[in-house]
């Protein structure tokens, strides 16, 4: 019997489904897997964890897998997805693919039909493909030049508002809890390890950000407003290059979308208003799912 394997692997999380030609059998996770990131070590650390954990509980050998694809951040540079392919097959028998994870997410959201869909998590990219089977991006370039609307654009925009806000004379607790987050005990000993080499993980600052708008503090729901719209933009551009005067499907995933109702509604507001005749899928899209469909498929979509 043959078995499969689909692999999610990002900024924050890696996530491992292991299945036969049609039943999930098994699911594993573990840490960050993005190699630019976190290194080749703690890359196959990653991998190696949530493949594990899903081929236990599927009670088969990492080894007996007949194909994988792995859905990775990066996997455009031809680099990283040669390193992936290599720590990969270390760890399972049978083909591999690796893609971008935005390739297994538009599979999870939409199979093989036409739409956009854009991630959001740790950084941020749109991806769409039409029916003639043309493809588009925007977003996906890091943190420096691009990721609008990802968990660390809100991080480092919530910073800055909050900066603003305090040189108003109007301070957000924001500050405080940022500078607490950071371990600086001044404001400008704050600024000195914002502005650091390598810069601290903005990111992390996310879950701040959400429970402070989910109290009404207003420098923080003003940011996942601007993140949602942000995120709007992106698909606005894919949505340009590919569709022409026809119905368009488009879907948000990633922990951004998942964990913000006001960021989600942002997002929608601008889409519907910008774009006649949008269809928003609603609902859980998950990613690994979707790598693991390719698996199973076994060819390139």
């Amino acid at each position: 019997m043959p078995f499969f394997v689909g692999i999610d692997g990002g900024g924050t999380k890696t996530r491992c489904l292991v299945g036969d030609e049609s039943s999930l059998l098994g699911a594993g996770s573990s840490a960050a897997s993005k190699l630019l990131r976190v290194g080749e070590a703690c890359t196959q650390n990653s991998l190696a964890a949530a493949i594990h954990e899903a081929c236990v509980a599927a009670n088969i050998s990492p080894r007996a897998i007949t194909s994988t694809c792995a859905g990775v951040t990066g996997a455009s540079h031809a680099e990283v997805a040669k390193t992936i392919r290599r720590l990969v097959g270390q760890i399972v028998g049978g083909n591999i693919e690796v893609v971008g994870d935005m390739e297994i997410a538009l599979e999870g959201a939409l199979g093989r039909g036409a739409g956009v869909v854009v991630v959001a998590g740790t950084g941020s990219i749109a991806y769409g493909r039409n029916r003639r089977g043309e493809t588009a991006r925007s977003g996906g370039w890091g943190s420096v030049v691009s990721d609008e609307g990802s968990g660390y654009w809100v991080g480092v925009n919530a910073i800055r508002a909050a900066l603003r806000a305090q040189a108003r004379g109007n301070p957000s607790p924001l500050l405080e809890k940022f500078m607490l987050a950071l371990g600086a005990s001044s404001l400008d000993q704050f600024i000195a390890r914002a502005n650091g080499c390598p810069p601290p993980d903005f990111a992390s600052l996310f879950p701040m950000v959400l429970k402070a708008a989910t109290e009404g503090e207003p420098v923080a729901a003003e940011v996942l407003s601007r993140a949602g719209r942000a995120l709007a933009g992106i698909a606005e551009d894919v949505i340009a290059r590919l569709f022409h005067a026809e119905d368009i499907v488009v879907a948000g995933c990633g922990g951004v979308f998942a964990s913000s109702m006001q960021l989600r509604q942002a997002f929608s507001e601008q889409l519907r208003a910008r774009v006649p005749g949008i269809q928003l899928v609603s609902g859980v899209i998950d990613p690994a799912f979707g790598a693991l469909t390719r698996a199973r498929r076994g060819t390139v979509a």
